[in-house]
């Protein structure tokens, strides 16, 4: 079990889990509420529009909700008020709230005043105004209903806003009562102004408001169009999240009440629910598949528990218990800014596609859902400068990340169109390969037909001249029989080399059989020995029924070529020495000879392609025989390697046993 949660924590650095916890243990605290004793002081209202009225409210709480105006008035209530500096920010409560305050004008603010009530997302806000001569009555005050519960038309002005009008006596305070209650986050703010600044900024706001919503349809509209086109799944998702994210300010913004004013105050909850849960939702797929590769498994199920978390927000006022469910669904959103950004530099780290982009991306937008949701929480003070602060940076955010998916999806093109590119370029140069290779093969058929004329020839020539010269020339028997087998040694060479196209493609031949070792070798030393006569070669053999898996063509082709560069590099008077003995699993093969000129140190290098030594520029040659010795050996699952001392040249040959060969072979296919 520890072992399991270690899995599952590895991809986590230590900072986001420290983070979390102290995130965890400040939300834990009391609601962010600053009070200090009873203060009646009005808001007084002179030569500026406009005024908000924050710290100058008392409020009362009510923990039951039942509390009527009359046990408001009632002494025994009235006392119970604290002053509330700043505004009303409590976080997600049951509980309802109760403010009062008071406002009175001078000669210089017009006497017809605009209250307005924020943010617009308050369930039920009712205001009482007193309109009777006892203070001390129920009956002595005018309710009025506001937020989005209640219908449009029962509102004072038909505005996504909450304005009221306010009648106010030269230098005579008015009292007013709000009663608050929502199952969103409780908060409350309020300002008054002129009815010119009221007009002023309802036309601001349905212009911010309009102008926020079509870009964001807009947005939603490209991205759909580019997934249509391309068939890239990230940007469905991220049109889906930016429509679900507009549904949900569609309703918090009081939109909705311009749109559907019949029905809008029915709707507005289960919108904002499914705005909300559907972009978490939607929003957690577009991770998973943007981080497809950053993923780790802690950050895996993080973002499978937001999928689950966004289906039960949205879920969560229909049945009931969205206001247990709205801090969890704050807590994890919060945390997931922290994912992603983890997810951000491990895609830098990996070299994504645009993953600086995405890593601006985020870093901006995610400070202003950060300060949103702590706002949400209670946890900082609800002020001008924070009522839109999540539109900001959800217009940000969704501007912003299109620019980074179509920076990736640039990025990813260009790679494509560069590895396309090389892919031509490599079918281009396979096209010449298989060209070249075509007319080497129709040149090795040509040459192996045009040579097999003249050596059946000589042979018949070479036949008929024993047959001549057996009875009267003895002595030069052993001449002809040198040049028989000179001849039968070409002879051989053109059928394996010419007639089975490119002696270099052994690879493509016929398969290996099990042959004794010591007959193979013993045969090679002697047919070089019939064929330089002059040379000395000193063969010693410790063999007796070792096998190995060979080609044999190929095989007597490459100790051929060692045999005969030993003796075709080193002086003619001096000796070579072929060692062949059994060490092990192996068969082992030391060939030592002197060697004439200067040698440098490139005993290596003489096994490349066309590779000659710098002893080599009186000898005939191309270059190829080492290489094509070390391609044959290594097909034969052997190695062979050259040294160097100050006389004399060793080349050592290691092939393995039959046995051994193939129980290497097993293990190299498992």
């Amino acid at each position: 079990m520890v072992s399991g949660s270690a899995a599952l924590f590895s991809g986590v650095p230590k900072l986001l889990i420290t983070l979390a916890i102290a995130l965890l243990l400040v939300f834990a605290m009391p609601g962010a509420v600053k009070t200090g004793k009873a203060s009646t002081a009005p808001l007084l209202l002179d030569r500026a529009p406009q005024a908000e009225l924050a710290g100058h409210f008392d409020y009362l709480n009510d923990f039951s909700g039942k509390l009527t105006l009359a046990d408001i008035l009632d002494q025994k209530n009235a006392i119970g008020f604290r002053h509330l500096k700043g505004n009303l920010n409590e976080g997600y409560s049951h509980k309802a709230v109760w403010l009062r305050f008071a406002i009175s004008r001078t000669s210089r603010f017009p006497a017809e005043a605009w209250l307005l009530l924020y943010p617009s997302y308050l369930d039920h806000v009712t205001v009482y105004l007193q309109s009777g001569i006892d203070p001390s009555r129920a009956s002595s005050w005018r309710q009025i209903q506001l937020g989005d519960h209640i219908p449009v038309a029962d509102r004072p002005v038909p505005v996504p806003d909450f304005f009221m009008p306010l009648s106010l006596d030269l230098n005579t305070p008015v009292t007013i009562y709000v009663r608050v209650q929502t199952i969103s986050s409780l908060k409350f703010g309020a300002s008054v102004s002129t009815r010119r600044d009221m007009i002023r900024q309802t036309e601001t706001n349905l212009m911010f408001q309009g102008g926020y919503l079509a870009i964001f349809i807009v947005i939603a509209l490209l991205n759909l169009i580019y997934f249509l086109r391309i068939k890239e799944r990230l940007f469905l998702y991220f049109a889906l999240y930016a429509l679900a994210v507009s549904i949900n300010y569609l309703s918090i913004s009081g939109m909705l009440s311009l749109i559907l004013p019949g029905s809008a105050h029915l709707l507005s909850g289960y919108l904002a629910d499914i705005g909300k849960g559907g972009g978490i939702l939607l929003f957690s797929v577009f991770l998973t598949r943007l981080f497809a590769e950053e993923l780790t498994l802690f950050t895996g199920y993080y973002l499978k528990a937001m999928m689950v978390i966004g289906v039960l927000t949205v879920l969560s006022d229909s049945l009931g218990f969205y206001i247990e469910m709205a801090p969890v669904t704050s807590l994890g959103v919060l945390f997931l800014f922290f994912v992603v950004s983890w997810l951000n530099f491990k895609a830098i780290k990996n070299n994504k596609p645009g993953g600086m982009f995405f890593f601006t991306v985020f870093g901006i937008s995610n400070l202003g859902y950060f300060i949103h949701f702590l706002q949400l929480l209670g946890l900082v003070p609800l002020e001008w400068w924070s009522v839109n602060n999540v539109q900001y940076a959800s217009l940000l955010n969704i501007i912003l990340m299109t620019l980074a998916l179509a920076e990736r999806l640039r990025e990813t093109e260009k790679r494509a169109t560069a590895a396309l590119r090389d892919s031509e370029l490599k079918n281009v140069e396979l096209a010449a390969e298989r060209v070249a290779t075509e007319r080497q093969q129709r040149f090795l058929t040509m040459v192996s037909h045009e040579y097999r004329t003249p050596l059946a020839i000589i042979r018949s020539s070479l036949d008929i001249m024993e047959l001549q010269m057996s009875g009267h020339y003895p002595e030069n028997s052993s001449e002809l029989d040198k040049m028989k087998r000179a001849v039968h040694r070409l002879v051989e060479v053109m059928d394996v080399s010419l007639e089975k196209s490119r002696l270099s493609d052994f690879r493509e031949k016929e398969g290996k059989v099990r042959t004794l070792f010591a007959p193979l070798m013993a045969s090679e030393v002697e047919e070089i020995r019939a064929l330089l006569p002059k040379r000395t070669f000193i063969f010693a053999i410790s063999l007796t029924d070792h096998e190995v898996n060979a080609e044999q063509y190929y095989l007597t082709t490459a100790l051929f070529n060692l045999l005969d560069n030993a003796q075709k590099y080193s002086p003619p008077d001096s000796v070579i020495d072929v060692d062949c003995r059994g060490e092990g699993g192996e068969v082992v093969i030391k060939i030592r000879n002197q060697f004439n000129g200067i040698l440098t140190n490139e005993t290596e290098q003489l096994f490349n392609k066309y590779q000659r030594g710098s002893n080599s520029n009186n000898t005939n040659g191309s270059g190829l025989g080492l290489w094509l010795v070390r391609e044959i050996i290594q097909w034969h699952n052997g190695t062979v390697t050259l040294e160097k001392s100050d006389t004399h040249i060793m080349v050592t040959v290691r092939l393995p046993l039959a046995d051994t060969g193939e129980k290497y072979r097993k293990d190299k296919t498992r």
